[in-house]
């Protein structure tokens, strides 16, 4: 039976959007800006694509990341669970495990190599020594592709047949970066906050999401198959407001004081 042929694309579409906007949302509002504003401090703006909070610290810097580290291992242990959910459940769970745990896998490891990002000022802050940093970027790769390993796994069900696991993907990936270079065209300097940080953080932090169909198709079980993934209007309801309060809020940035 092909399932591929009766999954619905807008609705992939939807979830994609709505599991990259988790993670953008963890690392940005959940993260950075929840950090500033529990430390006392002021968010002058806060976008898609940074933060500007009246201080500055480690701790600020680090709740990034992490805000995406926990909510990466909630959603993956979420899909583990859900194997009596809905199929759009389980996709959303699986999506947004990977966007989560691939932003913060791939940027410990280009942060800890470049000594910029999130990362940069918790070093030098930390005095972290050469055989550390080496530490640091190792493992980020190592965590990058424990990733890929892990949401291919859950991705199994979905690769009867195996181009089924690709659409969903591939799906997914264009549509988180299109969302994300959607709302940067609306930051003041739209090329640079494109070029230099929206495309970045949707397509290349999340490129090994792109493996995953082939790992998912040799990890399958005979006759292993999910759910065909329907037309579901509230996901695709939900996708497009979030969709467009990121490009109308997040775009140019928003001030928050509390």
């Amino acid at each position: 039976m092909d399932t591929q042929a009766r999954d619905n694309t807008l609705t992939i579409a939807a979830i994609g959007l709505l599991a990259y906007a988790s993670a953008d949302i963890a690392h940005h509002a959940l993260g950075h800006g929840a950090a500033c504003l529990g430390l006392g401090g002021r968010i002058i703006s806060l976008s898609s694509i940074f933060v500007n909070c009246s201080l500055r610290g480690a701790t600020i810097d680090l709740a990034g990341p992490c805000a995406n580290l926990v909510l990466g291992v909630v959603a993956l242990l979420g899909a583990r669970s859900a194997s009596r959910a809905s199929s759009t459940t389980r996709v959303f769970c699986i999506l947004a495990a990977a966007f989560n745990l691939l932003w913060f896998s791939l940027q410990l490891a280009f942060s800890a190599a470049t000594r910029t990002d999130d990362w940069a000022w918790p070093m030098h802050e930390f005095h972290v020594t050469e055989p550390v940093r080496y530490g640091m970027i190792a493992t980020g790769a190592l965590a990058y592709l424990l990733t890929i390993r892990s949401i291919a796994a859950q991705m199994a069900p979905l690769a009867n047949p195996p181009a089924r696991a690709r659409t969903i993907v591939f799906t997914a990936w264009l549509t988180a970066g299109a969302l994300a270079c959607a709302t940067a065209a609306f930051d003041h300097h739209a090329v640079a906050a494109i070029l230099r940080h929206a495309a970045p953080q949707s397509f290349v932090l999340s490129l090994g999401l792109l493996f995953v169909p082939a790992r998912a198709t040799a990890s399958r079980s005979a006759g292993e198959a999910a759910a065909t993934i329907a037309l579901s209007v509230p996901w695709v309801v939900a996708a497009a407001i979030v969709a467009t309060a990121s490009i109308l809020l997040l775009g140019p940035g928003i001030a928050i004081a509390i």
